[in-house]
């Protein structure tokens, strides 16, 4: 990941308040002298404005509680630290096509959460304006699937959480046996015809837990696969059969 696709995830973060004093004067400096960046933060302080607009009181969704804890986990959670660009590997077979790596750094994991918590805030209110002004319900922003795992992985899940509306997942991981030296997890989104694309890499805690972040959209994918990889990197493609997947269905 590039520093400008860092800072330019970190957007959220900035506007909410969320940064240290260090990183929100690198963000100012930045978004200043950068137009995209400029247009991204406008359009997060015109999200978080709407939060105050007056609503009739209802009772929360019931997901909405697990949905706020996840994203706050995932900002607690370590991350790898950023690394030289990734190795190519020998695909397993021919379907599988390398992808570019998507790497998260401290700084972008918690705007990444920082990001889900206001579009869950704003979803909230959004739902509840919808929920007075129509008879027609909001159709469903979240969707939830369940990685298994098998052979050396038996025993390990993964909570699949799609925030459709944001564009982005958290996979909530349990159970994962510890790597060896130089190992990593690395998360795959498989297409129909399965082709897999890297999504994110990941080095679960002392428990075997880990809440990843998977900065993309689940449509047009069919299943998530988890297989493990040389770090600190991963590979650009699979180089065994995974052994903890789900379908996106």
């Amino acid at each position: 990941m590039s520093d400008h696709e860092a800072l330019e995830g970190a957007v959220a973060a900035w506007v909410l308040g969320a940064l240290d004093t260090g990183e929100a004067e690198a963000m100012r400096v930045h978004v200043e002298g950068c137009a995209s960046c400029s247009q991204a933060a406008a359009r997060f302080r015109a999200a978080a404005a709407a939060l105050p607009l007056e609503v009739d009181e209802i009772a929360p969704p019931a997901r909405l509680r697990e949905r706020v804890l996840v994203a706050a986990a995932a900002a607690r959670s370590s991350t790898l630290p950023s690394a030289p660009a990734r190795k190519k590997t020998v695909p397993v077979n021919g379907r599988w096509k390398p992808a570019a790596t998507i790497q998260v750094g401290r700084l972008y994991a918690a705007a990444a959460a920082a990001t889900v918590l206001l579009a869950l805030l704003v979803g909230l209110v959004a739902g509840a304006l919808v929920g007075r002004n129509s008879v027609t319900p909001a159709p469903p922003q979240v969707a939830r699937f369940t990685l298994v795992g098998h052979g050396p992985l038996t025993g390990a899940r993964g909570t699949v959480i799609d925030l459709k509306n944001d564009g982005v997942t958290l996979v909530d991981f349990k159970g994962l046996p510890a790597l060896a030296k130089g190992k990593v997890y690395e998360v795959w989104l498989i297409t129909p015809g399965g082709r897999p694309e890297a999504a994110a890499v990941f080095v679960p805690d002392s428990n075997g837990g880990k809440v990843v972040l998977v900065s993309r959209p689940l449509s047009g994918f069919a299943q998530m696969a988890v297989t493990t990889e040389d770090g600190p990197d991963g590979a650009t493609a699979p180089t065994q059969p995974p052994q903890l997947y789900g379908a996106l269905a």
